[in-house]
Order: C-alpha cells, then sequence, then structure tokens
C-alpha cells in the first residue's frame, strides 16, 4: 500500500518543479510523459515504496510544477534533475524511472551525468526524431492545441497515443483520470512544452554510446510511436542495455493495465542489472 508522499517545491532553471517524496530506501526517480503529470506513476509507486524512496517530479508545465514561458530543452529538464536531488541530499546514485519524455530525460542525464543514475529504465520512449511524416500529422495538432485548447478531438487523439483505445473500456476511472490531467494543464505551459519536447526534441543517437549505466528499454506492443525493432537498434548502440516488451497499445498503458507486472521486471532487473541485460539479450 502507498504510504504518504511529501510535496516538495525545488526552483530550477525550467521553474518551480513540484517533487513528491514517498517511501525510504535506495533513491528511485520517476518522470512521467508529456501531456500528464506524476499521479500516472500512483499504480506501479505503490508496489515499490515498501523499499524505496520514490521521487516523482513533475516536469515544467505539469501537474504542480510551473509553466516555463519559452522553448526549453531535455539538456534543461536532466539539469533540474540533479538540481532537484541535490536539493533533497541524494547522496548516491539513483535508479531512473521515465516514461516517454522523462526516459529522454532519463537518458540525457545519464551521459551527461555518469554519476547520477545507477541503472535508467524507459517506458514507451523513442529515441529517434520525428520522422518528417510524423511532424506532418504532429504540427497541426500543437497549433490546434494554441488556438483552441483541449477541445474533445484534440484530447482523443492525445488519450488515444497515450493510453490506446482499449484502455477506456477496461480502465475508465483510470482512463478519464489521465485525460483530465491533459485537459486541466496551463494551457500556454503545455504548448511551450508540446514544441520544445515532441516538435523539437531531437534525436538521442549520438549520445546513447556514452551512456555507461545499464539501461532496459520497455517497449509497449502496440505503441505507434516506437517500435520493439528500433529500441533494440538504439540498445545495440549503448555498452550496456537491452529492449522488452510488454502489453500494451500506448506509453502509459503498462503502468496502468498491469503495474504488477511492471513492477516485478523493474525490480529482477534492478537486482542484477547486467545479468538481466545478458539474459533479455540471449531470448532475443
Amino acid at each position: 500500500m502507498d504510504t504518504q508522499s511529501i510535496t516538495r517545491t525545488v526552483p530550477t532553471s525550467v521553474g518551480n518543479l513540484a517533487v513528491h517524496v514517498t517511501g525510504s530506501g535506495p533513491p528511485t526517480v520517476l518522470w512521467h510523459s508529456l501531456f500528464v503529470d506524476s499521479t500516472t506513476w500512483a499504480p506501479l509507486r505503490s508496489h515499490l515504496v515498501g523499499y524505496r524512496q520514490v521521487i516523482s517530479i513533475d516536469g515544467p508545465g505539469h501537474g504542480a510544477s510551473t509553466a516555463v514561458p519559452r522553448r526549453f530543452t531535455m539538456e534543461e529538464c536532466a539539469e533540474a534533475a540533479i538540481t532537484v536531488l541535490d536539493v533533497l541530499g541524494v547522496a548516491e546514485p539513483a535508479d531512473w524511472v521515465g516514461n516517454a519524455w522523462g526516459g529522454h530525460v532519463g537518458l540525457v542525464a545519464a551521459a551527461d551525468t555518469p554519476d547520477l543514475c545507477r541503472t535508467v529504465v524507459t517506458i514507451g520512449t523513442p529515441t529517434q526524431a520525428l520522422t518528417r511524416r510524423e511532424r506532418a500529422r504532429i504540427v497541426p495538432m500543437v497549433w490546434a492545441y494554441r488556438i483552441a485548447g483541449p477541445i474533445p478531438p484534440l484530447t482523443n487523439a492525445v488519450m488515444n497515443v497515450l493510453l490506446g483505445k482499449e484502455l477506456s473500456r477496461t480502465h475508465p476511472q483510470q482512463f478519464q483520470a489521465v485525460s483530465r490531467t491533459f485537459r486541466q494543464a496551463p494551457r500556454r505551459g503545455m504548448h511551450q512544452a508540446m514544441q520544445s519536447i515532441m516538435l523539437h526534441r531531437k534525436g538521442l543517437g549520438p549520445l546513447l554510446p556514452r551512456i555507461g549505466a545499464p539501461t532496459l528499454m520497455v517497449v509497449p506492443r502496440a505503441d505507434t510511436m516506437i517500435s520493439l525493432e528500433q529500441a533494440r537498434a538504439a540498445a545495440a548502440t549503448m555498452p550496456h542495455a537491452a529492449a522488452t516488451t510488454v502489453d500494451g497499445a500506448g506509453h502509459i498503458t503498462p503502468l496502468i493495465a498491469d503495474p504488477a507486472a511492471l513492477a516485478d521486471l523493474i525490480t529482477a532487473f534492478w537486482r542484477d542489472p547486467v545479468g538481466y541485460l545478458a539474459m533479455i539479450s540471449t531470448s532475443a
């Protein structure tokens, strides 16, 4: 069962970030996907807080964090995460778990600050930049949001990417809760985040070979933005990395549909990171 969470506000270069600290033990950092906030971690967090200090960060312009009135970068997000850990007095390397956007931040942090991350887990995180076809589909959505906000057609399109259509039937309450975080976000901050984290996101290919921390890339089986083959190709460029797949039709689905199975996978990786990656690579 989840224990009481303490929320702190930490000033960073990308605004004041809301940081939710739960449990005690080795540190684990959670950073959520674009469009939502750290409440999406609640099902998974409940499986970890019995023996972990879980540090959930609301990204800029999301949740209880302030909006950034300008474009910002993944590098700035990674620097902000380092600031958070410094303020919290976390002295040992943390296990990073990032969902989509959060995976990007974790990979950048692991590449630029090797002492920060003991391990990295990414969930639904494409490491390549947007293709022309993807940009052609997404640019109108970003402009529509700027003009009209989270109107139902746009909200439905975003939720299909994050959760898939099936989850609205199997987990209606959780689906509505995730949808609400997008609809209630401050529009200016969300629009800046959409431009910064989605439209102008750089490919991570050049920095992947620099990541020495054992890295597990988890791919939802029916994710429309990343395939297992793409994740495996990215992992092959890294010193200690592998990719695996789980059930799910969107970036966030594994966190909600079967958090116990996801927790089992992550904790098995934590117990023996290098051995687990070798096992995954052998069975691929």
